[in-house]
């Protein structure tokens, strides 16, 4: 029976931040990286640059032969294709770091006798160096069985992040719930800053303001969590102050009415919870709400 550990012949097989990011990181925390291929045999030599002792190949099939576990982090829409048209040998570990897909991606590789698995950081990649210094202490959501869940779960430690454990079928809801704490609260943040034109600040200028409360918000979701880390005019049933938000938003920026009157019926469960307002009160603010969604 193979035994994965941190002796174990890595290889890379797709170069996009996520997998020059891990890669990276497991070098530098012991872990053999030695073989890396992409799409583009540049990107790979790229990305190999990064790593030590490491070596670049325009085939996939050559990292497959020379390693023990192989991650795939090219695409997501590529991974199956990957999966099942390189010549895995009996006993290896193939895994990607999707997060929507699950293992049965890798049924090509199944079949071929690898044993698969797959792992996804929850993190955002903006660059290499950055993923190094953010990944330690980040959550890692894998699916896996067996020895290659001790591998999978050995290596989080090992990169002192924090190991979740998902099923197949819990993977899109898992990954939508990602992207919608990551890319789309990023765009929100984006859109949120342009509010600020109709008032003659730049969108720059808005941000700088605005990321410090990002921040704040972070450290005190961190701090006492929800519904204690909920604030603003719904934890105190401020009606006349929402409807002045309302209303500004339907005359200003009515392409964010809905965000902001979804965002406020989806908060109100845990303004409610936190106690400081009645349940009467928590249906005002609902109906006001509702009234604006349907206008």
């Amino acid at each position: 029976m193979t035994k994965f550990d941190k002796d174990s012949r890595i290889g890379f097989i797709g170069a996009g931040m996520v997998g020059k990011s891990l890669a990276v990181i497991l070098s530098r925390n012991g872990y053999t990286v030695s073989s890396i291929s992409s799409r583009s045999f540049n990107s790979a030599k790229s990305f190999s640059s990064l790593i030590p002792a490491s070596k670049a190949y325009q085939d996939p099939n050559h990292v497959a032969d020379n390693c023990d576990v192989v991650f795939i982090t090219a695409t997501d829409d590529s991974i199956c294709d990957i999966a099942a048209n390189t010549q895995w040998k009996y006993g290896q570990g193939v895994i990607h770091c999707s997060g929507v897909a699950s293992t049965d991606v890798l049924s090509g590789a199944a079949k071929k006798g690898a044993i698969t698995a797959a792992i996804h950081p929850l993190q955002t990649f903006s660059s290499v160096e950055d993923a190094v210094e953010t990944l330690p202490g980040s959550t890692f959501a894998i699916e896996a069985t067996g020895q290659m869940l001790d591998f999978l779960e050995s290596m989080t430690v090992n990169l002192r992040g924090v190991p979740v454990y998902l099923k197949p079928n819990d993977k899109p809801l898992y990954h939508a719930s990602v992207v919608m704490m990551g890319g789309l609260l990023t765009g929100l943040a984006g859109a949120v800053a342009d509010m600020w034109n109709e008032f003659g600040i730049d969108q720059g200028t808005a941000l700088k303001s605005l990321i410090p409360m990002i921040e704040g918000n972070a450290a005190t979701l961190k701090s006492i969590g929800i519904p204690n880390a909920i604030a603003g005019p719904y934890v105190r049933g401020d009606i006349g102050t929402i409807r002045k938000h309302l209303v500004a938003l339907s005359a200003q920026a009515p392409h964010i009415l809905t965000v902001y009157c979804q965002m406020a019926l989806a908060s109100l469960p845990y303004a409610l919870k936190k106690g400081n307002v009645s349940e009467s009160v928590a249906l005002d603010m609902q109906r006001l709400l509702e009234d604006f969604l349907e206008k």
